[in-house]
Order: structure tokens, then sequence, then C-alpha cells
């Protein structure tokens, strides 16, 4: 198969994994980016699209929506609409947060935020009947937010459950409690978030070597070096051992992508 890497006008033959990493390094991170995300809004993959939108930066994600607009003539909000079902509303709000521009506190705020978020807590994350959820914790910047979830680990004596695993546990949306999480995780610490991605990605029954191409090739030149470290801080083993052990099968792709992950 041929791949037509439309922003660039380049095309690769598709022959795997190596080809995929190849292709990556050869293009710019924003228009890899793009082509990703394009690809799981067309699959519907929410679990790639959730990946993208909770851990670009505003400048990133500006960046993004400005050049998939330029490359296939429409924009991400539209195609979220007309693609994705039930969780687009999360996804099209995740799109429009002020996330890192802004680093205003507001001590009022928080305490409103913090208990509109516990009440949610105490009816299991019922979106429904807490409506204020999502538009706290996607219009709010991150460093309001922290502190939100600071004040929320210390709610109860003796219950220091961080909000994540909270959400995790009692919300049966399956997608939704994912996406959640995922973004709560963004924004505590965004390269945490990447290990753990990676973590269960060479872990998992089958290597998820598409989300290892996106974070290692993607974020090569940004925070792999602070990712890696966080990697071998929280499970005490190297990422290239790591990606060696559960690809090495693979010769061409292990032997390129811990190539990237070393230097």
């Amino acid at each position: 198969a041929v791949v037509s890497t439309q922003s660039t006008g380049m095309n690769v033959v598709n022959k795997g994994n190596f080809f995929e990493t190849v292709k990556a390094l050869l293009l710019k991170p924003v228009d890899y980016d793009v082509e990703c995300l394009r690809e799981a809004i067309m699959e519907a993959n929410e679990s790639v699209i959730c990946e993208m939108l909770c851990t670009r930066t505003h400048s990133e994600l500006t960046d993004i929506l400005s050049t998939y607009e330029s490359v296939f003539e429409s924009a991400v909000k539209e195609d979220l609409e007309n693609f994705i079902g039930d969780h687009r509303h999360l996804y099209l709000s995740i799109l429009e947060s002020p996330r890192d521009r802004d680093n205003t506190v507001d001590e009022n705020l928080v305490t409103e935020h913090l208990n509109k978020l516990i009440s949610a807590e105490r009816s299991r994350w019922d979106l429904v009947s807490n409506p204020d959820v999502i538009p706290i914790l996607t219009t709010n910047n991150f460093t309001h937010l922290r502190a939100v979830f600071k004040e929320f680990q210390k709610r109860d004596k003796g219950n220091m459950e961080m909000i994540e695993s909270s959400i995790k546990k009692s919300l049966h949306d399956e997608f939704l409690s994912m996406c959640l999480v995922m973004w709560v995780k963004s924004i505590k610490n965004v390269t945490r978030l990447f290990s753990e991605l990676l973590y269960q990605s060479v872990t998992s029954l089958t290597a998820d070597s598409a989300r290892v191409i996106r974070i290692v090739v993607g974020r090569s030149e940004i925070d792999l070096n602070q990712i890696k470290s966080h990697y071998m801080m929280q499970y005490n083993k190297q990422l290239q051992q790591a990606v060696q052990q559960k690809c090495g099968n693979d010769h061409a792709y292990s032997t390129i992508i811990t190539m990237i992950i070393k230097n």
C-alpha cells in the first residue's frame, strides 16, 4: 500500500512499523500529528483522538488545527461533529480548553469547583446530574485545575484518592472514563502521562507500536529525555530496553526506534 502524506506531497511505501517510523521522522512533527489525527477521526479511533487532543499544548494544538484545515480543507471541529458519535461533546470541549495560556488561580472558584467535583463523585460521576463537571475541567487553565485537584485529594480525612482514580473506578462509560482520566493526567503532568502510555503500549498482549512511534518520534525533540527519566523512575526499567524486549522480533523497527530513544 502507498501512504500519501498530503501535507508534504511525499509518498511512502507502507511496509509496517519501520516505514511508519521513517515517515514520522521525515515529516515535520505538526504534519505527522495532523495525519495521525485525521486517520483517527476517519476511523473513529477514540483512544488516539483523546491522546492527541489531551496531550498537546495550546501552541501545538493551534498549529495542528491550522495545518489540518489547510491540508484537508475541513476543520477538526467539523470532522469531529460529523464522524464521532456519543463523545464528541467532550472532545470539542477539550479542543477549546485554555490549557497553559494562563496561570491565574481564583481561590474562591477553587472552592466552588472543588465542591461541585465532590458532589459529582458522590453520585458516581453521573455527568447528567452533574453537568458542570466537563465545563470545570475544560474551561479553566491548568494551574487553576491543579489547585482544585490538590484540594480534592484532601477532601476527606483518610481519603487521599486522586480524582483520576475516582473517575476510573466509578464512571462506567469506558471511553468517557478513559478520556477524562487521560485529560486529568495530562493537566497534572503530561510527561508522566506519556511515560504511562508508553508502558501500556509495550506491556499489553500486543504492542501498540503506532502509539510508541507517535510518542517517541513526536516528542524526540521536545521532552523525550524527561519521558525516559519518568519511565525509569516509575517502572525501574530503561524505555529502550522495554521496547527491545517487546518488539525485538521486528528487528528493523526495534533498531530504529531504540536508536531514537537513545539519542
